[in-house]
């Protein structure tokens, strides 16, 4: 099977080769692949009984192979990718993967790759214990802000569903549209990716949770299961100016979808300073991920 574009039909082969790896690392759910399909120009293909996802990096054109998943044999695997680099004329960089799968690609290609740990591409675990309670010292700042939304006045959490998918779309609208027109053009970077996880909600099989405050969305939320023990979040909009909106969402999700699971996975920071402040400040257990190159 050749690299081709993926579809949501893909969903019924690609969701049991992900389910048998049981990575931690978020790039592997189903419907993290098909909503940044366009951004990146992610394209799937099988070899043996391993997904192969080939992508190009925004911007540069770079071609990005992710760390092969399934029950197969990753060298084979890995040997396909890397062969179809050749036939592109492009340079192999396989990423995407944790301190285990750096080992066993070490240990199946001797020296052939360098293999380096990329720190903007960690990430960010939680307990979902510490993420429903916010108990200690530690998040302190968390509960203030919280209470002080809940101190605003009437406020309502519900599960993202048909009926109130319309008022999120129309929220992220608005969203963008600020951003905009404030010159936050950084903002703009992920707005196709959450306006496809929005149309596609229900076929995707995601959760989600829209807080309101006065009637109106203040912030929305979308993830869904990456392991038999960890949550992953894809999507999380709120109104910076409305204080505690994105704590009071962040906490509600947790309690609401995910008291069955350990670990909440809240995706990398991409190397951005102000989001690696923000996520660092709920206190993470880093999942430390790495590229190789050859």
């Amino acid at each position: 099977m050749d690299f081709k574009e993926i579809e949501l039909s893909d969903r019924e082969w690609i969701a049991p080769l992900l389910a048998a790896s049981g990575f931690q690392g978020c790039d592997y759910t189903f419907g993290n692949l098909y909503i940044w399909k366009d951004l990146y120009r992610q394209q799937v293909a099988k070899a043996g009984n391993m997904l192969c996802v080939r992508s190009r990096r925004p911007g540069t054109g770079e071609y990005l192979y992710l760390f092969p998943a399934g029950s197969g044999d990753v060298k084979e695997a890995v040997e396909y990718m890397r062969q179809d680099a050749r036939q592109l004329g492009a340079p192999f960089c396989l990423r995407g993967f944790a301190k285990e799968e750096a080992d066993k690609l070490a240990q199946a290609f001797g020296g052939e790759f360098v293999i380096k740990s990329v720190r903007a591409e960690w990430d960010y675990l939680y307990q979902v214990e510490d993420l429903a309670q916010l108990a200690g010292k530690k998040y302190h700042g968390k509960r203030n802000h919280i209470a002080r939304f809940e101190d605003a006045g009437e406020w309502r959490f519900e599960p993202l569903k048909k009926e109130n998918l319309k008022d999120c779309q129309a929220m992220a609208k608005v969203w963008y549209t600020e951003h905009a027109a404030s010159g936050n053009l950084s903002a703009l970077g992920d707005r196709g990716v959450v306006y496809n996880a929005l149309k596609n909600f229900e076929s995707l099989g995601f959760t989600g949770g829209v807080l309101y405050q006065f009637g109106q969305v203040a912030g929305f939320t979308i993830g869904e299961p990456l392991n038999k023990d960890t949550y992953v979040v894809h999507v999380e909009k709120a109104y910076a100016e409305i204080q505690g909106a994105y704590p009071m969402l962040n906490r509600e999700y947790v309690r609401h979808m995910m008291q069955d699971y350990t670990y909440v996975n809240r995706e990398e920071d991409d190397g951005m300073e102000g989001l690696r402040k923000a996520k660092e400040s709920y206190h993470p257990i880093m999942l430390e991920k790495f590229v190789a190159l050859a």
